[in-house]
This record gives C-alpha cells, sequence and structure tokens, in this order.
C-alpha cells in the first residue's frame, strides 16, 4: 500500500467481546491504537474494563464513552480514576444511541466538559464527524456543533465512509467553514458484501454508495463498485490509497468489525 513519506497514522476500532484481546494479539500486537466501541447492549463499564486491560498489555487504547449511557457525573469521575492510572491518554466523546439520557449528560459537548474539568486535563478528546450526514440533523447544523466544540477537542473521526471525493469534499468545506480540528477518515476494514449492504443500510452512507455506483461509467471501470457491492469481502486498499493521496486527513481510522486477520494483511508493518 502507498504511503507517503513513512507509515500513515492508523487506528483500529474493535467492539467488546468474546475472543477479541486473543485475536488483537495475534494480528494486531500491541502498541497498537485501538479504539473500543461503546455500543447500549453492553455499556460504558465494558467499554472502561477493555481499556484498562488493553492498556495494561502494552495497546494505546482509545475508549469511547457515550453520554447518554453515564449515570451520573462520580461514575465518570471513577471512569475516568481507572482510564488515568492505566495510562490512557485519549478518549473518543459520542452522544451514544440511546434515546434517552441515563444521567446529567444529554450531548457529548457536556460530557466533554466533565471530562476536561474531572480529568484535569489530563485526556484528549476526540468528536464524531459525519461527512454524509446524520438522520434529523442538516448539514449545516452538524458543522456547528463541531465548531462549537472544537475547542474542547484534540481531534475528530469520520462515520465509516466509502469514497475518497465525499471525504476529501467534506474536509474542504469543514476548513472553509473554521472547523480546524485534525480529521481522522473513518474507513471500513474487510467485510462480506452482506454484512457491508446492512451496516450501510443502518449507519447512513447511502451516498458512498452512490459513487460507487456512478464509478461504473467512470474511469476505472467500476472498479470500486466491483469492490464494495462484489460477493467476495471489500477491499478497502484503493479507499485507503485515495485518502493517502489527499493528504487532508490526521490519519486512517479502521472500522475492523473484529475480523483483524486480513486486517493484518492489509497493514503488514503496523
Amino acid at each position: 500500500m502507498a504511503e507517503r513519506g513513512g507509515p500513515v497514522p492508523l487506528r483500529v476500532e474493535i467492539i467488546p467481546g468474546a475472543g477479541i484481546v486473543a485475536a488483537l494479539q495475534q494480528h494486531l500486537p500491541a502498541p497498537a491504537v485501538v479504539t473500543i466501541t461503546c455500543l447500549p447492549h453492553h455499556g460504558a463499564e465494558e467499554t472502561i474494563d477493555l481499556a484498562v486491560r488493553l492498556a495494561d498489555l502494552g495497546y494505546q487504547a482509545v475508549p469511547h464513552l457515550a453520554a447518554r449511557s453515564l449515570t451520573s457525573r462520580g461514575q465518570l469521575a471513577g471512569f475516568l480514576s481507572r482510564l488515568g492510572a492505566a495510562g490512557v491518554t485519549d478518549i473518543f466523546a459520542i452522544a451514544g444511541d440511546d434515546s434517552s439520557a441515563a444521567g446529567p449528560y444529554a450531548w457529548s459537548g457536556a460530557l466533554m466538559e466533565d471530562i476536561s474539568s474531572v480529568g484535569a486535563g489530563s485526556f484528549a478528546l476526540g468528536t464524531a464527524a459525519y461527512p454524509e450526514g446524520r438522520p434529523g440533523a442538516s448539514a449545516a447544523e452538524l458543522t456547528d456543533l463541531l465548531l462549537a466544540k472544537q475547542d474542547l477537542c484534540s481531534w475528530a473521526v469520520t462515520q465509516l465512509c466509502f469514497s475518497g471525493p465525499v471525504l476529501d469534499a467534506y474536509v474542504t468545506g469543514l476548513r472553509a467553514a473554521g472547523v480546524t480540528l485534525p480529521v481522522w477518515a473513518g474507513v471500513p476494514g474487510t467485510v462480506r458484501r452482506t454484512k457491508l449492504i446492512s451496516l450501510a443500510a443502518r449507519i447512513g452512507v447511502g451516498p458512498s454508495l452512490k459513487f460507487a455506483q456512478r464509478s461504473l461509467t467512470g474511469a476505472g471501470g467500476g472498479s470500486l463498485v466491483r469492490s464494495v457491492l462484489a460477493p467476495s469481502s471489500y477491499d478497502p486498499d484503493p479507499l485507503i490509497r485515495s485518502v493517502l493521496d489527499s493528504e487532508r486527513f490526521a490519519g486512517i481510522h479502521v472500522y475492523s468489525f473484529n475480523d483483524l486477520e486480513p486486517l493484518a494483511r492489509t497493514f503488514p508493518h503496523r
């Protein structure tokens, strides 16, 4: 895979689950940077437990914290104490998928403020960015949220996207609007076609797939649409090359879906 003046920074997102630590040790050894999701069905506690365990094993662990999943400021303080003791320095703060807040945090900005206060500035915070939008919010509203939060953040990572041009145009628009945060390009790892289409429908990445379909009539003879929609597993390498060629991004954030063996082949030197 092409590189720009040396290895591009890489983060790999995983989901807490049985066997994930052993899989990481086999296919993506420490000190790799690993981000850990915080999904409603397993909650923040499991995310923090896994982040601490991975940090103890030498990984650079980046836990996700979902604002609406936290029950109290005291619970947050306990999590931050554990993370700090384990040497964790980065946290990805999001609102979360819960329909209502379990405690005092209804959105990620309020959570970031308390992390900065309770954590005494010990953590670099990341936020989510949406190149293809988010249900219930306009593109302008999402940009305004980034502008409102960027003084609290150190970086942003995009939602899963399949199109280099979409990502590139999005960052161009952010810069024009005054968003200066470093942006990590969120790209898929290898994933089966059926799972890919299901995920795309659920998380709203339709424009990426429409771009792939349009590529059938463009230069390259539809190589992107074949790589996305072919019966075999999706190959992220063309998209990654596009991101690297852009040079607009702080690094690559890979959504692994816990399938780490093919990821190790894509990034053999990580």
